[in-house]
């Protein structure tokens, strides 16, 4: 079973689709001036700088989203964020649109995971997502990236249609969950303690029924390491399940291996993440809907669906 989680996500992730208008460009107009605009990488960008022009592009949401400097560097780490992958679009010294983008991953199949994409208000409708979607693409292929992958609401059809027009398509279906009431731990031979990362296992095919979205995965705790609580449960050496939370409560990943499921290890870890972290809720972000035995646990100890996301892919021809 597993569950991954971006502890963002609960709050960023109703922010991080954009619902411009896209136009095609003719091929070599990459980089050029377009009505005042100039699309460059953001690698001569401050953090500070990148965190307002996504707080002001969401800014007119019926909740606005308003990250702190320190929030928006933890999103940075946890998602991988490169700035020379990542590109805007400015207008004078303004940030006008931006596609933060990370590195291609060899796990994730080369591809590149899309962070977010926006548009501040007043520059919407003028195709400058299609024009930072060439220079990302650009980008990507000199790093040797096969596509990008990225979430959307499902409910976001706008968004979606505007995706599926730029050559996205919907890849799978994944779940958002809350946990309000601390689990009850129906085992007394297992007790979860305190591992280091080195302790995970780098192959966790028997461990993970399906592939964790890139926020979710070793690299996020890696990059985030030590703000986190990474417990397991091991038997003579042998690591039979684990689970990393956030301070704030949000899950990172919870994993038993297929041999001891259904022993009471799963409610162990949940207990003891839920003790580690403090808080009055565990948050479980793109949980794959078809995980049936990982879906079938987390609603068995009560969690609630909140939202669904798809997980778009666009592959480069």
């Amino acid at each position: 079973m597993n569950v991954f989680l971006s502890r963002a996500s609960v709050e960023l992730v109703e922010y991080c689709d954009n619902y411009g208008t896209f136009f095609k460009m003719k091929q070599g107009m990459l980089g050029k001036i377009a009505m005042n605009y100039r699309i460059s990488d953001c690698c001569d960008l401050a953090p500070a700088q990148l965190c307002a022009a996504m707080n002001a592009a969401f800014s007119d949401y019926v909740i606005p989203l308003k990250l702190s400097e320190t929030a928006f560097r933890t999103f940075q780490r946890q998602r991988g964020f490169s700035a020379e992958h990542s590109f805007v679009a400015r207008q004078g010294d303004d940030i006008a649109a931006f596609w933060f983008s990370g590195k291609p991953r060899a796990e994730y199949g080369s591809l590149a995971y899309t962070l977010s994409v926006g548009t501040l208000p007043d520059h919407r409708r003028k195709g400058l997502s299609r024009q930072l979607l060439d220079a990302v693409t650009a980008q990507q292929r000199l790093s040797g990236s096969k596509g990008l992958q990225l979430e959307v609401i499902t409910t976001n059809e706008a968004a979606i249609s505007s995706y599926e027009a730029m050559g996205f398509y919907r890849h799978r279906t994944l779940r958002v969950l809350k946990l309000s009431s601390e689990p009850a731990s129906q085992s007394l031979d297992y007790v979860p303690h305190p591992l280091d990362l080195s302790r995970i296992p780098t192959e966790t095919d028997g461990f993970f029924d399906t592939e964790p979205t890139p926020q979710n995965g070793r690299c996020a705790l890696q990059a985030l390491s030590p703000d986190h609580h990474l417990l397991g449960i091991e038997v003579e050496g042998e690591l039979l399940g684990w689970g990393a939370v956030y301070p704030d409560g949000a899950v990172a990943q919870i994993a038993v291996h297929h041999s001891v499921r259904r022993k009471g290890l799963g409610r162990a870890i949940l207990r003891a993440l839920w003790q580690a972290a403090g808080e009055d809720a565990l948050t479980f972000v793109n949980v794959d809907e078809s995980a049936a035995t990982q879906n079938g646990f987390l609603e068995h100890v009560g969690a609630q669906e909140l939202l669904q996301q798809y997980e778009m892919q666009l592959r480069f021809s």
